[in-house]
């Protein structure tokens, strides 16, 4: 797959293809999100949201360790799920890399301190 080019103050940085993936374990849902997550995604990534939400999931986890680049839009995308999940009794979760980009989004903004974190989900 070819990855999306952003320019950034000159700097050409490539960005890999957004893949979001569901996987079902029991009762938790794994939403595994790698690549970049900008304007053409979210859509995407709120679908497979809600597919986990309504399919029967009492807990969910975003997680997010192979995602390298997250707008306020994506951003948003997260807390509309985890407050979803809150309000329906259900647990959310994330897992995020220990650095990068994403991370540093989630500390800036504080949302690392409202949803609860979650180890890296191991392959299946």
């Amino acid at each position: 797959m070819v990855g999306h080019v952003r320019t950034i103050t000159g700097h050409h940085v490539l960005h890999a293809p957004l893949d979001v993936r569901l996987e079902e374990r029991g009762d938790t849902a794994v939403v595994h999100i790698s690549g970049a997550c900008d304007a053409s995604c979210h859509e995407h990534m709120r679908s497979r949201l809600l597919e986990a939400e309504v399919g029967g999931a009492r807990r969910i986890v975003l997680d997010l360790t192979e995602l390298h680049f997250i707008d306020s839009i994506g951003l948003r995308v997260v807390i509309g799920a985890w407050n979803r999940a809150r309000h329906a009794g259900h647990a959310f979760s994330v897992a995020l890399a220990g650095s990068g980009q994403v991370k540093r989004v989630f500390e800036l903004t504080g949302v690392e301190h409202i949803v609860q974190s979650a180890a890296a989900p191991r392959a299946t």
